[in-house]
């Protein structure tokens, strides 16, 4: 059987670790990326952001209904595809494609309910809602996203949650000669947003906490204020250097997108699988995950943050046994890709066209 995976295939726990994890289980994988229409051009970046029907745009659609005809999969699986034309699923309706599926990690219902999100967002989404009831499988990580699909006349929608990539996601040893670059208390390896991560750094940064961040070019001086020079040089932490910037740290923080509404992320399995200490803020839904203060810890409010810190930071005897904990459970729960794999597919390949139901 034949699967074909369209998407940017930028990084390799996303597209990647997943065709990696259906070839073990006997499939052949096609990957196609659109990367050359929308990453390496102004045009197509451009279309890409405000999501425009132009140049880049149409020759992605029409590439991609001749790769399909031509390589002719069993099945479609789309990532986040936000330039996907619904004329151009119909193209492929005429080959022997059995299921086309969506996964989409991101809100795209957020911008109708008013997530603080750029304005550019609010037309981001506009394509792939309207290919929405043209799919016939969407996955997708919250309840409202459902709820709107159901809303657009999609026909079928699963909550998959995201994993974590065992070949780039364990405990690693830091080389002594990386061990200034790396070794910290408490670490912060993500992207800034304006939803208050920078205060909650602060606090802990003015309680006399020994902290880095690990992250891209919006952790500015203006963001950070009188404590850039503390935390400076913060940089992405790619490849490698991610786990190591995690298993580096006694502590990993972990914050959750307000503009994507985030009740989790896929830092939550990633860290413990590091074997590291997950220190997050208190959802329902991670409270559903982990045992608090015996699997992962918690916080609501940077008073109990810098409290909770403080506390890890003087009983390591405590702080290791909720990490190795936490290790545990993302193994038990199955939250490595390969275990996220066998759904995608349990659900693909047994998706019943409501006709035939």
């Amino acid at each position: 059987m034949k699967i074909l995976i369209v998407g940017n295939w930028l990084y390799p726990m996303y597209e990647k670790a997943l065709a990696d994890s259906f070839s073990q289980q006997g499939f052949e994988v096609l990957g196609y990326s659109w990367d050359k229409y929308f990453n390496k051009n102004i045009l197509g970046k451009a279309e890409s952001k405000y999501c425009i029907i132009g140049l880049m745009t149409i020759l992605f659609n029409l590439s991609l209904s001749n790769y399909v005809k031509i390589q002719t999969p069993d099945y479609i699986l789309f990532w986040r595809a936000t330039q996907l034309l619904p004329r151009t699923i119909q193209e492929i309706r005429k080959t022997n494609v059995k299921v086309i599926a969506s996964y989409n990690e991101d809100d795209f219902s957020g911008p109708e309910l008013g997530a603080p999100v750029p304005k550019s967002h609010h037309r981001l989404w506009r394509l792939f809602l309207d290919c929405a009831p043209l799919i016939d499988v969407h996955f997708v990580k919250r309840q409202s996203n459902i709820d709107h699909l159901k809303s657009l006349g999609a026909k079928c929608s699963f909550i998959i949650r995201g994993w974590f990539v065992p070949q780039l996601h364990r405990p690693v040893e830091i080389d002594k000669d990386e061990e200034n670059k790396f070794q910290t208390d408490v670490v912060f390896v993500g992207h800034y947003e304006p939803d208050g991560r920078e205060h909650s750094i602060r606090a802990l940064v003015n309680a006399g906490i020994n902290m880095k961040i690990w992250g891209g070019k919006y952790w500015t001086r203006q963001v950070l204020g009188n404590i850039y020079d503390q935390l400076y040089p913060i940089q992405p932490a790619l490849g490698y250097d991610y786990a190591k910037a995690l298993c580096g740290a006694k502590i990993c923080l972990c914050f959750l997108s307000k503009m994507n509404r985030d009740t989790y992320t896929t830092r939550c399995f990633e860290i413990p699988a590091c074997g590291r200490l997950l220190l997050a803020e208190r959802t329902d839904d991670l409270l559903s995950m982990f045992k608090e203060d015996e699997e992962a810890c918690f916080f609501s409010s940077d008073k109990e943050l810098v409290e909770k810190v403080k506390w890890l930071l003087a009983n390591p005897d405590i702080r290791e046994r909720i990490a190795a904990a936490g290790l545990r459970r993302v193994w038990i729960d199955g939250h490595d890709v390969f275990s996220r794999s066998k759904t995608f597919l349990s659900l693909i390949t047994n998706w019943i066209p409501q006709s035939e139901v």
